[in-house]
């Protein structure tokens, strides 16, 4: 079965074309001891760059491709061990072998084998999988980074209850009983389908964190509401929204200009 964690998207098109652009101008400079402004204005210059581009595009794609399929089937997370094992054959010494033989033939067709031989007897090998490496420990860093903003917009408990008062009396009530929660006088209350009412102890910033974003709105800095609770919803002016709920409500329920796109984007299911 794959693993939630395949919905991790690597949005890096524009970064990864900077970065195979700057590794092809290193290539097509390889086994050249002349000054670089020197080598970029010799005639064999552009064809010597536009192959690395080529040679670099491809590397960096497979060693892209490699990652996505790899997160798919072996998180990092949840393979430590295997993971690393397999990122490290197929993301790094296949390409980077590969590699090595294009580098023999790039060198073999701009007569570099001979070539200052000073430059050329430094470690080809080294000279690929370095960036090939690099490319692999790329996407381990951005893996990190999206997964620490995943578990962040991820609430930590999975509730599926609140706990309101009703005189001395604590209720359990579940979560899709809940219609909209409200604040006033300095108390929250709780409204069920059956307009019973409660009142809660948590803050309205403490519940919309704990609450399922999928299910409950943050209305405005008085109401939350769950989907079930609009009846209809209709203009009210300079972008606004007035919300009819169910079971009614005594006040307008009003959003502002700023959510009612947020709003119209979360009902809409």
């Amino acid at each position: 079965m794959v693993n939630k964690r395949s919905q991790i998207q690597y949005s890096d098109q524009f970064f990864r074309a900077i970065l195979c652009a700057g590794s092809a101008f290193l290539v097509a400079m390889y086994g050249n001891s002349a000054h670089y402004l020197d080598t970029v204005s010799t005639q064999s210059f552009p064809v010597k760059f536009l192959v690395a581009l080529f040679i670099t595009a491809f590397f960096l794609e497979f060693v892209h491709w490699v990652t996505v399929k790899l997160d798919r089937r072996f998180d990092w997370k949840e393979k430590p061990f295997g993971r690393p094992v397999l990122q490290f054959l197929f993301g790094v010494m296949l390409p980077g072998l590969t590699d090595y033989l294009f580098l023999s033939l790039y060198r073999w067709y701009f007569g570099l084998s001979n070539a200052h031989p000073d430059v050329i007897s430094q470690s080809s090998a080294s000279f690929m999988i370095m960036p090939i490496f690099l490319f692999n420990l790329y996407y381990l860093v951005y893996y990190k980074m999206l997964k620490n903003r995943e578990d962040k917009k991820t609430p930590k408990v999975s509730k599926k209850t609140l706990l309101a008062n009703q005189g001395n009396r604590t209720i359990p009530i579940a979560l899709d009983e809940i219609r909209y929660i409200y604040h006033q006088d300095r108390i929250n209350y709780l409204v069920t389908s059956g307009a019973k009412e409660y009142v809660l102890n948590e803050s309205l910033d403490e519940l919309e964190s704990i609450l399922s974003k999928k299910d409950f709105f943050r209305l405005n800095r008085k109401t939350i509401i769950h989907y079930l609770a609009c009846s209809h919803f209709q203009p009210h002016g300079h972008g606004k929204l007035l919300i009819q709920l169910e079971p009614k409500f005594r006040e307008e329920t009003v959003v502002s200009q700023v959510r009612a796109p947020k709003f119209r984007e979360w009902i809409n299911r």
